[in-house]
C-alpha cells in the first residue's frame, strides 16, 4: 500500500522538495485529523485523499504575501482589501490545486441523495 508520504511526493513534487520530512509527516498529521477514513473504502484511496489534503495545507504554509493574486480594490477608511486572479476574476486565495483534487476525490464518495419527489439533493 502506497503511503500518505509517498503519495505527497507524486502529487506534489516541488512541496515535497520544499519541505523536511519531519514538516510533512506534521501536515500529513494534520490532514489525518480532518479527512474522514468512513468515507473511503480501501486504505489506498484514504491515503491518497491525505496526501491531497495534506500538501493543501504545505502549499498554504508556503505561500508569501505576493501569492495573493492582483490588487483589485483597497479602501482606506476602514482599511479594506481585495484581491483577485490575473485575470480580474475574484478568487479565493485559500483554494489550491491540492484542494480542488480532494474535493474531486471526496465528492466521488459522498452518497447523492434523492428527494420524495425524485429531485437531486446536493
Amino acid at each position: 500500500m502506497t503511503t500518505s508520504l509517498e503519495w505527497l511526493a507524486d502529487i506534489a513534487p516541488s512541496i515535497n522538495a520544499a519541505c523536511t520530512t519531519d514538516k510533512k509527516n506534521r501536515f500529513i498529521a494534520m490532514a489525518v485529523d480532518e479527512v474522514d477514513s468512513a468515507l473511503f473504502g480501501d486504505s489506498s484511496k484514504y491515503a491518497m485523499a491525505v496526501a491531497y489534503y495534506a500538501a493543501h495545507l504545505l502549499a498554504l504554509s508556503l505561500r508569501d504575501d505576493n501569492s495573493r493574486g492582483v490588487l483589485t480594490m483597497e479602501k482606506e477608511g476602514d482599511l479594506q482589501r481585495s484581491y483577485g486572479g490575473g485575470n480580474g476574476n475574484n478568487v479565493d486565495v485559500n483554494t489550491t490545486q491540492y484542494l480542488d483534487s480532494y474535493n474531486r476525490l471526496l465528492k466521488g464518495r459522498v452518497p447523492t441523495f434523492y428527494m420524495q419527489d425524485g429531485s437531486k439533493s446536493n
